[in-house]
This record gives structure tokens, C-alpha cells and sequence, in this order.
């Protein structure tokens, strides 16, 4: 099969992954091969592009894909040969940038045979770590949460926390962007209220009528937050991160005794922990979507499993002001 393949980390300026014919992948008893029409290119791509060589000769990226099962291992149930799916990949296995890729079917879900591919593909890792970092493992926000501030809104992760709180919670969500293009592109989700994080985020929270703040979710830019955050989350509040190599120095919120929540999409998979809730997850968001309570963060679609295309999702995440998901089809949606 045809993959976008890297050999060694690299950089943008040494951009190195290149389009090879690889061996298709061997299943598991629990997996299924899934022919890949479309995938999703996250910002955690370019973090194991820059940082992690690769075990084997190669790697390939890439975790969250729509496609069509081609093969079953002898333990799959309720997946058959030629059911369209969307699913999550394992980081420790070779990834979707591929024309196939093998994955637990305890990790996936089945679509409409209406559902574009390039849609479903660009959902599955936002939606998971969006979940965890909200829900956790309980499905629900902790007790007491009535309001959430989602830091850094408009990229893909941003935009489905925005919308499973709305879709499956009460509280007011604060919604946070800088730019013009992604307060328009939030406006359709319809958070409670959208603030500046370039600005004076305290004041503009007072104008609101908001006095301090139980969840704050830190997709992008906790760095900065800590100007103002230690001021506006409440004594006991709660505190999910994503980002990693911050630098942060949390301890400035010992006087309010927060919680902090960390977030990794492939703890599941590496411990072999709760892996059938992936498929739960997926199922319900699927549901949600058909429900039209939940749309889909694609923004960002380019056609053919190439090397150019691959380098330009590289490089429009690394310069950090992606709207939405940008994903990759490999073929006409069918």
C-alpha cells in the first residue's frame, strides 16, 4: 500500500516525510483493516514529527480517519467487511496517512451512508480529547460545575468542547478567540458568551456579569493565561490542560486548592483501558450530529494522499492559528 512515511524526526526545513510503498498491516484478533478514504492531521502529528524517531525503519502518522472495513480479525463484533466507520487510532501502531490502516474495533463506530468521509474523519481525536479533558472517564462534568471557559476556542479540539458542552450540559460556556475570522467561525456553535483573550479577559468576564470561573478547559495558550487565570478560577475549581512543553509553573494555584486535569487520547489504548468507550463515544456523537446538535470541525479539506499536501497541513499547524480541522481525502467521498 501507498503511505506517507517518515524515517527520522525533522523539522519544516528539513520536512522529511516522504510518500512510500509500505506492507500493508498485519491484524490483531481484535482489529479491522479499514480502507482509508479520508484522514485528520492534529497538531500532536508535528509534535511527534519533531520530537520522536521512529521504532521499525518507519512511521506513519496520523490517528483519526473515515473509510470502509476491508478485513475483520477473528474476535471483531458488530463490524463486518464493507461498513463505513470512523475511528481512533493507537499511538504506539502505525497511523491513517495510508491508503489502509489496522485499529481495534472496539475504537471505532459506524456511520451513515450519507455521512461525507472527509466530515467523520476530522472528528474522532478532537472529540476524544474534547470528552476526556471535560468529562473524563465518569461521562459528566465534575459536581458543581456551572460555568466553563474553553481557551482557545476556534481550532478542532476548541470547537468540539464548545459543542459537547452544549449538546450534553446546561452550563454557560465562555468561549475565547483573538481573531476576526475565529469569532466568525465560533459564532456558529453557539457559545454563551466570546471573549478576547488578547485583551483583559477579567474585565471582559465582569461585563458578563461573570465573577469567577469553575471549569477552565486550556486548549492553546496557557502560557499566557497565567497573567489573569490564578484570578478567575474559583477556590476548588477545575483546571483541564492538553498542551504539553508549557513551562508552566501551576503551583500558582495552590491558594485555591484547584483540581488539575491532565489529558493524553492514547491513554486508553496504551494501558488497555476502557478502549470499548472510544466506540461508545463516537457512537453518541454520530447521534448527535444526526440530531444536528453537533457539526462537524472540518475547515480545511486537501485532496490526495500527497507529499505536498502533507508539508502544507504540517506547516499551517505549526504556525499555531489553525480554524477547525484540516484533513486529507484520499479519494472521492462515496
Amino acid at each position: 500500500m501507498k503511505a506517507l512515511v517518515y524515517r527520522q524526526k525533522n523539522t519544516l526545513d528539513n520536512f522529511q516525510i516522504k510518500l512510500e510503498e509500505v506492507p500493508e498491516p498485519a491484524l490483531n484478533e481484535n482489529d479491522v483493516l479499514v480502507s482509508v478514504k479520508a484522514f485528520a492531521v492534529n497538531p500532536g502529528d508535528t509534535w511527534f514529527r519533531r520530537t520522536q524517531d521512529p521504532k521499525g525503519g518507519y512511521r506513519i502518522l496520523g490517528y483519526d480517519f473515515g473509510g470502509v472495513i476491508q478485513k475483520t480479525g477473528e474476535k471483531v463484533k458488530g463490524f463486518a467487511i464493507g461498513d463505513r466507520v470512523y475511528g481512533v487510532g493507537d499511538s504506539a501502531r502505525q497511523g491513517s496517512y495510508a491508503e489502509s490502516v489496522a485499529v481495534d474495533y472496539r475504537s471505532i463506530a459506524k456511520i451513515p451512508p450519507t455521512a461525507p468521509f472527509d466530515h467523520v474523519a476530522a472528528a474522532p481525536i478532537v472529540t476524544m480529547t474534547a470528552w476526556e479533558s471535560l468529562f473524563r472517564d465518569h461521562d459528566k462534568l465534575p459536581e458543581g460545575v456551572k460555568n466553563v471557559l474553553v481557551l482557545g476556542a476556534a481550532g478542532g479540539v476548541g470547537t468540539m468542547a464548545v459543542q459537547l458542552l452544549k449538546a450534553r450540559t446546561d452550563v454557560q460556556v465562555i468561549a475565547t478567540a483573538s481573531r476576526d475570522e475565529s469569532v466568525e467561525w465560533l459564532q456558529q456553535f453557539n457559545p454563551d458568551v466570546i471573549i478576547d483573550h488578547s485583551q483583559d479577559i477579567p474585565g471582559q468576564l465582569r461585563e458578563h456579569g461573570i465573577s469567577a470561573i469553575d471549569f477552565v478547559y486550556a486548549v492553546n495558550g496557557l502560557k499566557e493565561a497565567m497573567a489573569w487565570l490564578p484570578q478567575i478560577i474559583r477556590p476548588y475549581g477545575h483546571l483541564s490542560i492538553i498542551e504539553v512543553d508549557t513551562g508552566v509553573d501551576l503551583w500558582q494555584f495552590l491558594g485555591k486548592s484547584i483540581s488539575i486535569h491532565l489529558e493524553y487520547v492514547f491513554s486508553k489504548s496504551t494501558f488497555d483501558h476502557k478502549i470499548e468507550s472510544h466506540g461508545k463515544i463516537l457512537e453518541e456523537v454520530i447521534s448527535l450530529v444526526g440530531a444536528k446538535k453537533v457539526k462537524s470541525p472540518v475547515k480545511t479539506v486537501l485532496k490526495g494522499l500527497t507529499e505536498q499536501n502533507i508539508f502544507l497541513a504540517h506547516s499551517m499547524l505549526e504556525q499555531g492559528h489553525t480554524i477547525g480541522k484540516i484533513v486529507i481525502e484520499l479519494e472521492e467521498n462515496h
